[in-house]
């Protein structure tokens, strides 16, 4: 890839804010998108993605702007972790409106301006546990593989629209999410390190994924190298689902 393979290319990214829709921007700008920013706490453009209202939004911010939408990155996430039979109802319904209801809400704003593109395409995050789930997570396991469901049904239907949809799946990443996981549980008594221990567990590579490395996927899936590539999730997790 060069550092302008994604030039005139006019790309939103949800959950833009910081941590690792943050640097997917600072990523694609360094590929010569122009990237609108979007996030419930401020960017370029201020939006809740979990309601239609806010991705029309930031779907007409992008095109008043720009006059047209090539690419949008479905980012913006977030966490609560309780065994199952104390999760709580309203935080099962926030996880799903944020990583999923509102991924679908996104696309839907988004279709017609990426079919117009001619080379529209479309990322969602996904993560690792849409396959390989976790303890304690049943809303946030839930909704990531809702998103590969998605994925795979938009990108059929993206066929015929000249729209590539596709997901990536990162490991555990060195985010303010698994930070606080990180907390929760030294505070139950572990030390940090048996605790950074338990999360590489599965992994065959030890350490943290970069959010520089997904970035690079997400980018290249973006990108006129990734033509012939839709309806896939792109694993970035230092091998946890190979084995």
């Amino acid at each position: 890839m060069t550092s302008a393979e994604l030039d005139q290319r006019v790309v939103i990214v949800t959950g833009a804010a910081r941590g690792l829709g943050a640097v997917i921007a600072e990523c694609l700008e360094q590929a010569s998108a122009s990237v609108v920013r979007v996030d419930i706490a401020g960017g370029d453009f201020a939006a809740d993605i979990s309601t239609a209202a806010g991705n029309e939004a930031m779907v007409a911010h992008a095109l008043q702007l720009h006059g047209r939408l090539d690419g949008i990155v479905l980012n913006a996430g977030v966490q609560h972790v309780r065994p199952l039979t104390e999760f709580p109802e309203e935080q099962w319904d926030r996880l799903h409106g944020v990583m999923l209801k509102g991924p679908f809400l996104g696309l839907q704003a988004a279709w017609p301006a990426l079919a117009a593109s001619g080379t529209g395409r479309a990322v969602i995050v996904s993560s690792t546990s849409a396959i390989a789930a976790e303890p304690d997570k049943s809303a946030y396991v839930s909704a990531k593989a809702g998103v590969m469901g998605l994925v795979r049904a938009t990108a059929v239907e993206g066929g015929r629209d000249g729209v590539a949809v596709n997901a990536v799946l990162p490991g555990w990443m060195r985010t303010e999410m698994a930070e606080a996981q990180l907390r929760t549980a030294v505070d139950g008594g572990l030390d940090r390190a048996e605790a950074e221990a338990r999360m590489f567990a599965r992994q065959p590579v030890k350490r943290f994924v970069e959010t520089g490395e997904v970035a690079a996927a997400v980018r290249f899936l973006l990108s006129p190298a990734a033509s012939g590539i839709t309806g896939v999730g792109l694993p970035v997790d230092l091998g946890l689902l190979a084995q």
